[in-house]
C-alpha cells in the first residue's frame, strides 16, 4: 500500500511519496469470513474480550482468576496452516456438524498444563512442557467441553453447534482432516490463567464460515451493540447530539424546497400534536439523522411548556423517502397545460427569461432534475441538546423539557438540519406551515 502526495507542495519542494511497508493485506473476502466469524462467535466482543459466561465457567474449574482476550485474525490458505501451529501442543478436533469439514482448537502446551494441574489439584507450577499424557489429554477435553457448553448459549439457533471429536498428534493429521484447497480463519486468544499466561487459537474452514448468514439486525447484534455501548459510556459523554420531537412531515422536492421564500406556505397532511392550540399529542423522538429508529413520546403541557415523555422504543428506520409504491407526479413541461402565460414572471418557477430562449433552456437542465430529488421534510416542535452517554440510557418514562411554549414558531428540518421556521396556519380545512425565516 503506498499513499503518495502530489510532485509539489505549494512552496516548490518536491515530496516523496511514503509507502507503508509489511501491511497485511485483507481482501473482501477476508473482511465477510470476519464478520460472517463474528456473527458466530458473539462471545468474542468486539473489545477482543470474552465475554463472562465463558470465563466464569472456567475460573470455576480451575479456581482462579481467568482473563480472554482476542489477540487477532487471519484469514490464511491451508498451505500456511504450519506457520502458526506449533510443533508441540495441544490439538483438539471441532466438528461443527457431523460430515462436515472439521476445525481445529489448539491450546499451548505450556496453558495446558497449567490447567490440568489446577484440575488435579497442584498449585499450578512451571512443569516440562512435554507431550500431554492420554490421561491429562482426556482432562484438557473435559476442560473444552465444559468451555463448549458454556458458549453455546450465546449462539443463534440457526448456528451448528460445536461438538469435539477427538485428538490429532501432529500436522500430519490435520492434512488427512481439512482440504488442501480450503481457507482458514485463525483466531488467536490470550488466555491468561492465574499467574499463567499463554494461547488458545481457533481454527475454522472457510466452508464452516460461509454457512453463516448474519441477519441484517438480529436480536443477539442489538443486544451485542447495546452491551458495548454501556461498556464504554465514559467515551460517549463529549459527544454532543440532539432530540428532535417530530410531529408531522411532508414530502416535496429538492427544487421545491430551494425555491421555498418567507410567507410561502408548506401543507402538511397530518400533524400528531397542535402546539398553537395549547394542544398535547404525540411525538417521534430522532436521535441525530433517525435512521436507526426512534422514540416514541407523548406531548404533554405542563405550565404553558411543552414536555415529552418516552412512552415506546422503535428500532429500524423508515423506508428512503420515494421507496413506496405512489411516486410523485412529474412536473409539468414548459408549455403544457396549467401554464399561467399571464402570470407574474417574479412568481412563475420555471418561466423562461430573458432574450435567448436555447441557452436559458440548456442553462436549466440541470436544475429541472432537482425535481426527481425527493426531500422529507420534518415538523419539529422541539428539539433538545444531548450526549451520546445520556441516549445509550433512555429508558421508557424518560421526559424531555423540549423549550418550548404555545403558539412559538415550529422548525422545518431535512435529514436532521433546520431549513426554515414558521407558524401554523389553516387555508381552507387545510394545515399548513406559513415561513418565518429561512435558514442559511
Amino acid at each position: 500500500m503506498m499513499i503518495k502526495a502530489p510532485t509539489f507542495a505549494k512552496s516548490g519542494r518536491a515530496w516523496r511519496p511514503f509507502v507503508f511497508n509489511n501491511l497485511e493485506k485483507v481482501s473482501k473476502r477476508h473482511a465477510q469470513l470476519v464478520k460472517n466469524l463474528e456473527w458466530m462467535l458473539p462471545n468474542v466482543r468486539s473489545t477482543g474480550e470474552v465475554s463472562s459466561s465463558v470465563r466464569k465457567r472456567l475460573q470455576e474449574m480451575l479456581e482462579e482468576e481467568v482473563s480472554l482476550h482476542a489477540d487477532y485474525v487471519h484469514v490464511v490458505p491451508m498451505s500456511q496452516l504450519q506457520h502458526y501451529i506449533g510443533e508441540t501442543t495441544f490439538l483438539a478436533v471441532l466438528a461443527p456438524q457431523p460430515n462436515k469439514t472439521r476445525g481445529l482448537l489448539e491450546v499451548e502446551l505450556g496453558l495446558a498444563h497449567h490447567a490440568i494441574d489446577m484440575l488435579l489439584g497442584g498449585a499450578g507450577e512451571t512443569v516440562a512442557l512435554r507431550p500431554l499424557t492420554d490421561i491429562e489429554e482426556g482432562v484438557m477435553t473435559y476442560v473444552i467441553i465444559e468451555t463448549l457448553k458454556a458458549l453455546s448459549p450465546s449462539l443463534d439457533p440457526s448456528i451448528p453447534k460445536l461438538r469435539i471429536e477427538g485428538v490429532v498428534r501432529g500436522f500430519e493429521e490435520i492434512q488427512g482432516l481439512i482440504p488442501e484447497t480450503e481457507n482458514l480463519a485463525i483466531v488467536q486468544l490470550k488466555a491468561v490463567f492465574g499467574s499463567h499466561t499463554g494461547y488458545v487459537r481457533l481454527v475454522i474452514p472457510e466452508e464452516v464460515l460461509a454457512t453463516a448468514n448474519p441477519p441484517a439486525d438480529a436480536a443477539v447484534r442489538r443486544a451485542r451493540r447495546a452491551s458495548d455501548a454501556q461498556a464504554h459510556l465514559t467515551r460517549l459523554r463529549n459527544v454532543k447530539t440532539w432530540v428532535r420531537a417530530e410531529i408531522g412531515n411532508v414530502e416535496i422536492s429538492a427544487a421545491e424546497l430551494s425555491q421555498l421564500r418567507e410567507r410561502d406556505v408548506v401543507l402538511v397532511d397530518t400533524l400528531s400534536a397542535r402546539p398553537d392550540q395549547g394542544q398535547g399529542g404525540t411525538a417521534k423522538l430522532k436521535v441525530g439523522y433517525g435512521r436507526a429508529g426512534h422514540l416514541d413520546a407523548e406531548i404533554i403541557a405542563e405550565g404553558g411548556r411543552f414536555q415529552a415523555k418516552v412512552t415506546g422504543i422503535s428500532v429500524g428506520g423508515p423506508p428512503p423517502p420515494g421507496a413506496g409504491e405512489d411516486s410523485p407526479e412529474e412536473p409539468a413541461a414548459d408549455g403544457e397545460a396549467g401554464a399561467d402565460e399571464d402570470a407574474d414572471e417574479s412568481t412563475t418557477p420555471g418561466a423562461v427569461r430573458g432574450r435567448n430562449d436555447v441557452e436559458d433552456a440548456q442553462g436549466a437542465g440541470g436544475a429541472d432534475l432537482m425535481n426527481d430529488i425527493p426531500l422529507q421534510i420534518a415538523v419539529e416542535l422541539g428539539r433538545v441538546s444531548t450526549t451520546a452517554e445520556e441516549v445509550v440510557a433512555l429508558k421508557v418514562g424518560h421526559v424531555f423539557d423540549l423549550n418550548r411554549v404555545a403558539g412559538e414558531p415550529l422548525d422545518l428540518s431535512v435529514n436532521g438540519k433546520v431549513v426554515a421556521r414558521g407558524e401554523l396556519v389553516e387555508i381552507d380545512g387545510n394545515l399548513g406551515i406559513r415561513i418565518l425565516s429561512l435558514a442559511g
